[in-house]
């Protein structure tokens, strides 16, 4: 009797999803794509074995269709307004879901995420209130930032330097709260690192780091334009905070799934400002697949099927310590109406490139400056040396071009590598 293939929802369709159609088909699963978005606007659906028309939060129906098409697991990846839902039509379905409700709602508040890092000894950003700010009319630091506490991809962030913005800025922030609530950050004008760790049946490991570089918009926030594999503080991290980090989860009970953390760095410490207990845009798993033959990507398809993560422990081959140098790099356009995109082909090509990934396609308007919507296209890259890595970036940026109705290229910012930093 022929064995029934196994069938997979995935919870949401944009550009970033077709990593999850892909893998779990080349698994020999079934994949069915859902979000309430057509398929020109979720692309995911277009490659996927299925998709329906249907509102991650329409749980009645999608509930039906669950136990109609006898599917065997639901997965999401890389957006935080999806997690919630997926936890709850995982409960109402009795399919595996690496975290309830509450643990998703804890790594989804920025002001809950710091005030566990407090609790547990981990340094985090300087914060101030609202009212301290107004009852003394004055910024408390030369800059801050304000940030919705339960927004995600840059979204109403806003930097202020000048208390006569202030209240402007607030508003714009408060926008993009569900909450209707805010932190008020420090500016921080030093390095940023990334890190990110599996979780297998309460066993935590420490998969990569990497430096993250930013482009900062005058006023509208910042955006990752480029990610360095294996972070320069790699040791010094695994020396400072890497210990406290694991115990801090292990307090919150989780037990399986991935997530990433970030936190600014200097002379004196690691301060931690944000944490998603999801895939992260960078798609890290491609690096670690190449490097160790393991990739977060898999391991939650496969817990979406099994409820495992893994048939052995990761942890024995999980390192962030990589023999290559890996790069993210993220083509970062002005808000305009994309007319042509060129080079795409000759850049897929080039030995070292590992992954070209689209999140526009031509006739598409690029979405707003200073968050992620301006993200037209990741490269993934590959090379032996920091040096090799510099002409590698360098090759990518005189071969894809963006290019605008008025023939200009729309490419606002490509990643420059700071070789001297890490020589």
């Amino acid at each position: 009797m022929k064995k029934k293939q196994q069938k997979l929802l995935i919870l949401g369709g944009n550009a970033l999803s077709c990593d999850i159609v892909t893998t779990a088909k080349g698994m020999g699963i079934y994949t069915i794509v859902t979000d309430w978005n057509s398929e020109e606007k979720s692309p995911a659906k277009k490659i996927a074995d299925e998709a329906w028309d249907i509102s991650l939060l329409d749980y009645d129906e999608l509930t039906k269709r669950i136990s109609k098409h006898e599917i065997d697991g639901i997965i999401t990846g890389f957006t935080d307004s999806y997690l919630e839902p997926y936890a709850e039509l995982c409960r109402r379905n009795n399919l595996h879901c690496y975290a309830n409700q509450q643990e998703f709602s804890k790594t989804l508040d920025k002001s809950i995420f710091k005030q566990l890092c407090i609790e547990n000894d981990i340094p985090t950003v300087p914060q101030f209130k609202i009212e301290e700010i107004n009852e003394k009319e004055k910024l408390p630091a030369q800059k801050v930032i304000i940030k919705p506490v339960d927004s995600s991809g840059s979204k109403g962030i806003t930097l202020v330097s000048d208390y006569s913005d202030f209240d402007k800025a607030l508003e714009e922030s408060l926008s993009y709260s569900k909450k209707g609530e805010v932190i008020i950050e420090q500016y921080m004008e030093t390095d940023d690192v990334s890190m990110c760790y599996t979780l297998q049946d309460g066993n935590i490991s420490l998969s990569a780091i990497c430096d993250r570089y930013i482009h900062k918009t005058k006023y509208f926030g910042s955006v990752t334009s480029g990610l360095i594999y294996p972070s320069r503080y790699l040791d010094r991290y695994i020396s400072e905070v890497d210990k406290k980090v694991k115990c801090m989860l292990q307090s919150m009970g989780l037990k399986n799934g991935v997530l990433f953390m970030q936190a600014f760095v200097n002379k004196d410490t690691f301060y931690f400002y944000e944490m998603g207990y999801r895939l992260s845009g960078g798609r890290h798993y491609i690096f670690t697949q190449e490097e160790n033959n393991i990739s977060a990507l898999k391991d939650l398809i496969r817990f979406a099927i099994t409820g495992k993560m893994d048939t052995q422990d990761i942890r024995l081959k999980d390192s962030p310590h990589f023999k290559n140098v890996y790069s993210q790099v993220s083509i970062l356009c002005k808000s305009q109406l994309i007319a042509k995109i060129e080079g795409l082909d000759e850049l897929n090509v080039i030995p070292g490139v590992l992954d070209v990934s689209l999140s526009y396609k031509e006739g598409d308007k690029v979405g707003k400056e200073g968050t992620t919507m301006q993200i037209v296209a990741r490269v993934h890259l590959k090379a032996k040396s920091i040096q090799e890595m510099c002409k590698l970036i360098s090759l990518v940026k005189g071969t894809l071009h963006i290019i605008s109705e008025n023939g200009e290229d729309m490419i606002e910012d490509y990643f420059q590598l700071p070789l001297n930093l890490y020589e």
